[in-house]
């Protein structure tokens, strides 16, 4: 019995000691959870904070990526531009190469004429001054020419250049040469000019040689309006010599004071040459002194269209004397003979003489004087099938206020020995004209 109560105690021993171990277990297990979920709770936040760090980096990364992709845009654009710049600097470069050495020039030339004689404006041509070259419009503005120039000369020592003359404007209709378009424009000249180094003869040496189209150097008077004496071109240089060539010319420099040249051209005013022959034209030059010249040219050949045979002559001559500081005189005369110009077996000639004064006032101001006479008895030049002689007297006053600006009013009185001035309105006699006429030319 006492040892059934022992093991009765001992039982209920057992048992209260396996349930203190279990109540201790169980105490540490919640312990041990408790403390877990402190640890989970921290780790989590951990990963929660690195989460955050991480996504702050991700956003840092793009923003970077995109900084340096825009970077590299950036340089690329930069790259090109540069490369841009580069390209059009070596452009500019070339271009200020190629123009290195060239001379550009040129002029606007603007004009009013006004006629006393009120010329007919019912015809076709409208109100005209007729013996004119290129003020042939009466009671007109007009813009007279525009010409650009681009001359490079060959170097002294030998070698070669070039020259262009563009001309713009109603003066280009009239100059524009045979085998050309007739319009307001005109390749005035345009020629390859050498240098020779050698091959001259016992004296002298070569001053040039130009190849292709170039201006006459018959007359007293030139194209270029800014380096005449007057506003209108006189007659002889209107009627009774050419304005342009096409060929070879060759100047020569004979001593110190006497010059030739020798050209072999289409002939008169001729691009394509309307014949199958070919002119000669020569010129002797000779500077007597300081103050006095002298020029003595001429020109030989068919002229006529599809006439190989019949020979045209021409012979010029003006001389310049500076009599006083303030004074100059010119004269320039002309004698053309043409066989068979007025009809077969029939011969033509024309004529004529001018002169010339200029006084200058100041450095600014100068007054010039020109009278001619020419006389055209077949009526081959001035007017054509009317046989005349003609005579005109000019007057100007040219202000010269700006160092590229010339201004020019002028009165000319013109008189035929045939009624070519008319009709007027209301009509007057045919036999002249009065014209008054205002002028500026910039240079540059």
């Amino acid at each position: 019995m006492k040892k059934q109560k022992v093991l009765s105690h001992g039982f209920f021993f057992k048992q209260k000691l396996l349930l203190i171990i279990a109540l201790v277990v169980s105490m540490q297990v919640f312990a041990f959870a408790d403390e877990a979920d402190e640890k989970t709770k921290t780790l989590l936040n951990r990963i929660d904070a690195l989460e955050k760090k991480v996504e702050s980096l991700n956003r840092k990364l793009e923003m970077q990526s995109t900084l340096e992709a825009s970077k590299i845009g950036e340089e690329i654009v930069e790259k090109k531009v540069q490369a841009a710049l580069d390209k059009r600097k070596e452009a500019v470069t070339q271009t200020m190469d190629l123009l290195k050495g060239i001379n550009i020039s040129g002029f606007v030339d603007t004009s009013y004429t006004y006629n006393a004689q009120n010329p007919d404006t019912s015809s076709t041509t409208g109100a005209t001054n007729p013996a004119r070259v290129f003020d042939t419009e009466a009671n007109n503005f007009n813009v007279r020419a525009a010409e650009l120039v681009m001359e490079k000369l060959p170097p002294d020592e030998g070698g070669a250049g070039f020259r262009t003359d563009l001309y713009f404007g109603s003066d280009a209709e009239v100059i524009t040469p045979n085998g050309s378009a007739r319009d307001q424009f005109d390749l005035e000249q345009a020629y390859i000019q050498l240098k020779p180094n050698g091959f001259n003869l016992p004296f002298g040496h070569w001053q040039w040689i130009k190849i292709g189209k170039f201006v006459t150097m018959h007359g007293s008077e030139v194209i270029e309006a800014k380096d005449n004496w007057n506003f209108s071109r006189g007659l002889l240089f209107g009627y009774a010599i050419p304005f342009t060539h096409t060929g070879i010319r060759a100047g020569y420099q004979l001593t110190e004071k006497l010059s030739s040249y020798l050209g072999l051209v289409n002939g008169w005013d001729n691009v394509k040459d309307n014949n199958n022959a070919k002119s000669v034209e020569a010129a002797l030059g000779w500077t007597a002194t300081d103050k006095l010249s002298f020029n003595l040219a001429g020109m030989y050949g068919p002229e006529q269209t599809t006439n190989n045979h019949s020979q045209r002559a021409l012979i010029d001559f003006v001389t310049i004397y500076k009599l006083h500081p303030k004074w100059t005189l010119m004269l320039n005369a002309d004698y053309a003979h043409d066989e068979d110009a007025v009809t077969a077996g029939k011969d033509g000639a024309w004529s004529g003489v001018a002169g010339y004064v200029k006084y200058d006032m100041t450095d600014k101001i100068s007054l010039i004087s020109r009278t001619e006479f020419f006389s055209d008895p077949q009526g081959l030049r001035l007017t054509a099938g009317n046989p005349q002689d003609i005579w005109e007297t000019t007057f100007t006053f040219e202000l010269r206020p700006y160092k590229d600006l010339i201004t020019r009013l002028e009165y000319r009185y013109d008189e035929s020995s045939s009624n070519i001035f008319s009709p007027y309105t209301p009509p007057k006699s045919g036999d002249h004209q009065d014209t008054i006429a205002l002028e500026a030319i910039y240079a540059f």
